[in-house]
């Protein structure tokens, strides 16, 4: 079993990146491409001009202010799409007819249509393109996986993921904060449990019966989602999130974040940190503190394993949950721990990538599980809505060979 813990190593495929968008998401991604040692930063898009000039001051790159001309640039050969939900089809289909491969942010878009033309534009164009990122490629979901698939403790019967967090007492964009423009925690934070469920499960979901709750009037989108998931061949799943920023889940977890650095226990530290800015607007305050520039991230992996609150898979021979260094198996003989190495969870991503560019197979999260994925969580909201279970119609299998 040792020898499925660590990630396996994927072939040597240099990457010439293009960011699309310098926010937040944009931001942790430059991170982790500068992590990786076969990754150039050579061009980012963004309308700002502090990220932007940032950017292209620290890496003597292209700048451009639009995601258009950025695909046009000869120098990317892979376009990273970080750019608000509402432009994930525009920006993903623009790529494609440049004839540039993708890394699109999650959710891969905010309607199933839109997921049908960005797989149009993949077909069409010949393009490569992964779904990321998810808390799915943590190394400890990964491994987990591998577990699962060599057999070594029966098939996976339950799972179950929650988290609690402060996600709605961050500094939010207008759009946030309004589910029908791809706000709320279900098109921002629930993808990450879809996929977490759909990888260990293997991928093949058949309904959900979910529940969603609106908790503040002045952040009048979904904050609490609790749902109830059926697989295909008889595996549950349950998936718990709350954003209500009162109690925070990383107590469970040694008080890790979920970059996997350590963090002082605070409970409620978002709802009083919101209040000192009151001079300015939150998408102002969200562009200071988290754009790309104003965001200061080590350029060293964390110290621990990166994760989304706690999750628990139990097979038919034993039981395994996410933990600070990896994760930790428990079976008749007890508990053993698995330790892996530091990580900022988004190698997975460029692994997938070049798999896929070097042998010309698909990636495993590729614009059809990406549409899977968002079937799901369309299903959630409208089960949510009409107090109903829902039938799922486009899953997709996870690849045996995670």
């Amino acid at each position: 079993m040792t020898s499925l813990v660590e990630e396996p190593a994927a072939p040597h495929h240099p990457i010439n990146l293009g960011i699309a968008g310098l926010g937040l998401a944009g931001a942790l991604m430059v991170r982790a491409a500068q992590l990786d040692g076969g990754v150039s930063l050579v061009a980012a898009a963004d309308p700002r001009a502090a990220p932007l000039k940032a950017f292209m001051h620290d890496f003597d790159a292209n700048g451009y202010t639009n995601v258009q001309d950025l695909c046009k640039d000869e120098a990317v050969d892979v376009v990273y799409i970080g750019t608000p939900h509402q432009f994930h089809a525009e920006h993903a289909i623009a790529a494609a007819a440049a004839g540039k491969h993708i890394i699109l942010e999650k959710p891969m878009a905010l309607t199933l249509a839109e997921c049908d033309a960005i797989l149009e534009a993949v077909q069409r164009y010949g393009v490569c393109l992964v779904v990321g990122h998810t808390h799915a490629y943590d190394p400890g979901i990964r491994a987990m996986r591998r577990v699962i698939a060599a057999g070594h403790i029966g098939r996976v019967r339950m799972i179950t993921t929650l988290n609690y967090t402060d996600f709605m007492y961050r500094p939010r964009r207008p759009e946030e904060l309004d589910t029908d423009a791809g706000g709320g925690i279900v098109f921002n934070q629930i993808p990450h449990q879809i996929e977490i469920i759909r990888t260990l499960g293997g991928g093949k979901l058949r309904s959900v019966r979910a529940s969603c709750g609106v908790l503040d009037p002045t952040r009048p989108t979904e904050t609490i989602a609790s749902a109830f998931w059926d697989f295909k061949d008889g595996t549950t799943a349950t998936s718990v999130y709350s954003g209500a920023d009162f109690f925070n889940s990383d107590e469970f977890h040694d008080w890790v974040d979920e970059s996997g650095a350590p963090r002082d226990p605070q409970h409620a530290s978002s709802r009083r940190k919101l209040k000192h800015y009151a001079g300015l607007s939150e998408s102002e305050q969200r562009a200071q503190q988290f754009s790309y520039g104003a965001l200061k991230l080590p350029l060293h992996a964390p110290m621990y394993q990166p994760h989304f609150g706690i999750t628990i898979l139990t097979c038919e021979r034993g039981e395994m949950r996410s933990s600070p260094s990896g994760f930790t198996l428990y079976d008749e003989h007890g508990a053993h721990n698995f330790a892996l190495s530091p990580s900022t969870g988004y190698e997975g991503i460029f692994n997938d990538l070049r798999l896929a560019l070097s042998t010309g197979n698909s990636p495993r999260h590729d614009v059809h599980w990406g549409k899977a994925s968002a079937e799901a969580m369309l299903a959630l909201l409208q089960s949510a809505r009409e107090r109903k279970e829902v039938a799922l119609t486009h899953q997709t299998a996870m690849p045996h060979d995670y």
